[in-house]
């Protein structure tokens, strides 16, 4: 007499707490993408498809596609129907099974990357940091192997929202009041947000504050920056941003008061200037969205020489030069 199988809860919950999608996803040859992973967001990739792994290996989402659309985000159960799709539910459950207490490589390298000491808030900690000096080591990334102008890396140090992490540059993300709550961290062996950190927006708005008429919104802080030094348009009211990658509902809440106050502003308008790739196309999408249901106007602006983002750009001419 045929039986359907059934996963008890006690060995879904032991599958689940023991087996980390990064796993899953390592033996399906999907490489870690180290300077775009943190310890909490672990990027991988496999051609042309970009899967996060997050809360702690028992979740993922897919990069490329809207959040709620089907076979974008779930448990470990999921993912492994996702990458075999042909494989029946007791197969799903037996090969998970046997993978209970392994540890991926990729989860143990950024773990020891970006291990996390210091337990003040990223407010505590952002203040605790020194303004940029003109030949330290942050300095000299952003100028020299960025090649961000100096007039650009001096405002933003002027506006507060750069500062030097000796490491790394950290670009502050403020919330509703314009506090920091978190920071974006760059240099040449740093790729990360700073923990605890919660992710809103980097904003750098050069000249004198006024109302946001124009909103840039890119990937990364120094795209950010590089987009303001190729900005030809220079208009009032501009104002620079980066999610840091991934945008979680802080980020969107960001966004979306944004564009509820540019709404009633003539002209106004939002600038997608995510990464030329099929990420950056994801990231467009849904930046689309958001302009769409504010019922403000957006255009998409590519780096001009169609290179991988802006930042790249500013390298080519410099090397060109």
């Amino acid at each position: 007499m045929y039986q359907r199988f059934e996963l008890s809860e006690q060995d879904r919950q032991a599958i689940v707490n023991g087996v980390s999608c990064a796993t899953l996803l390592e033996n399906h040859h999907f490489l870690l993408v180290a300077e775009k992973s943190t310890k909490r967001c672990l990027k991988y990739r496999n051609g042309n498809e970009h899967i996060i792994v997050n809360h702690d290996g028992k979740g993922w989402w897919d990069a490329q596609r809207p959040r709620g659309t089907p076979d974008s985000s779930g448990d470990v159960f999921a993912l492994c129907r996702r990458l075999d799709p042909a494989m029946k539910w007791r197969e799903v459950c037996t090969a998970l099974g046997e993978l209970v207490g392994v540890e991926p490589k990729g989860a143990a390298y950024v773990a020891q990357k970006v291990a996390r000491t210091d337990e003040r808030s990223p407010a505590e900690r952002w203040a605790a940091r020194k303004s940029l000096y003109r030949g330290g080591k942050v300095w000299s990334y952003l100028i020299g192997e960025r090649c961000l102008p100096e007039a650009i890396v001096r405002e933003a140090a002027a506006k507060g929202c750069l500062r030097d992490g000796y490491h790394a540059a950290w670009f502050a993300h403020t919330d509703a009041q314009g506090a920091v709550c978190g920071a974006e961290l760059r240099g040449p062996d740093t790729h990360i947000c700073l923990g605890g950190s919660i992710k809103t927006l980097f904003r750098f708005q050069p000249g004198s504050v006024q109302p946001v008429r124009r909103l840039v919104i890119c990937e990364a802080a120094i795209d950010a920056l590089s987009f303001a030094a190729l900005d030809t348009a220079r208009v009032p009211g501009t104002v620079y941003a980066s999610t840091a990658g991934g945008m979680g509902p802080e980020t969107i809440a960001a966004i979306q008061a944004h564009l509820a106050a540019m709404k009633a502003l003539p002209e106004a308008v939002l600038v997608v200037a995510t990464d030329d790739d099929d990420a950056g196309n994801a990231f467009a999408d849904t930046l689309y969205r958001l302009a769409d249901d504010a019922d403000v106007a957006f255009m998409r602006r590519l780096p001009p020489d169609r290179a991988k983002d802006f930042n790249q750009t500013l390298k080519n001419r410099a090397q060109a030069a």
